[in-house]
C-alpha cells in the first residue's frame, strides 16, 4: 500500500491529521538503489519503514566513528600535555625503570623432578654470572597439600609441582 493510500484512509477515519501528512508529495528520498528521487507520498510503506531504518542504522554507525575519533583526540591531547609536563630527563628515567618491571620469569611449568632439576642446574652451570642472577621459585602446589593451609605465607620449592626461573640483571655499581 502506498503512503498516499494510507494518508487517505488515516483522513477518512480520523478527521484531523497532522499538516505535514498533506505535504509528502513535496518530500523526495534520494535512495542508494534508484538513480532517480522517489516522492515519500508515492513509496509503500513497507519500502518507507525500510528507508527509515536504514537511515537509522547509518546515523548509528556514524555517530559511533565520530564519537570514537573524538576520544582519540582527546587521549593524543592528553598525552601530548603529559608529556610537556615531563621533563626529557624524568622521561627516560622512567622508561628505564619500567623496562625492568613486570614478569621477569624467562621459564615456567618447569616440572618439579630429577628432569626439571637438571634443567635448572645445567643452567646455573652456564650462566653469565657477571651479568646475571638467576634464583629459583616454586610454581603450583603439590596437589597432596592443597587445602592444608602449606602455602599461607607462601610455599617452598620442595612444596611445588613445577618450578620458575628468573633472570634478572646484576645492578651495576652506582645504579
Amino acid at each position: 500500500m502506498k503512503v498516499k493510500q494510507l494518508v487517505k484512509i488515516l483522513e477518512a477515519v480520523d478527521d484531523k491529521l497532522p499538516a505535514d501528512m498533506y505535504e509528502l508529495d513535496e518530500v523526495e528520498h534520494h535512495s542508494t538503489n534508484h538513480d532517480e528521487p522517489i516522492r515519500i507520498a508515492d513509496m509503500d510503506v513497507i519500502h518507507l519503514v525500510r528507508a527509515f531504518r536504514h537511515q537509522e542504522r547509518k546515523l548509528t554507525n556514524q555517530l559511533t566513528v565520530d564519537v570514537i575519533s573524538k576520544l582519540a583526540r582527546e587521549r593524543d591531547m592528553w598525552k601530548e600535555k603529559a608529556m610537556n609536563m615531563v621533563d626529557k630527563q624524568t622521561y627516560e628515567a622512567v622508561m628505564r625503570s619500567q623496562s625492568r618491571k613486570g614478569c621477569n620469569y624467562v621459564f615456567s611449568e618447569i616440572p618439579n623432578d630429577t628432569d626439571g632439576q637438571e634443567f635448572v642446574d645445567t643452567m646455573k652451570k652456564y650462566l653469565n654470572k657477571d651479568s646475571y642472577k638467576m634464583r629459583v621459585r616454586g610454581q603450583h602446589i603439590k596437589p597432596e597439600l592443597r587445602g592444608t593451609g602449606a602455602t599461607y605465607w607462601g610455599q617452598g620449592l620442595h612444596e611445588s609441582s613445577h618450578m620458575r626461573i628468573y633472570i634478572d640483571t646484576n645492578k651495576k655499581k652506582g645504579e
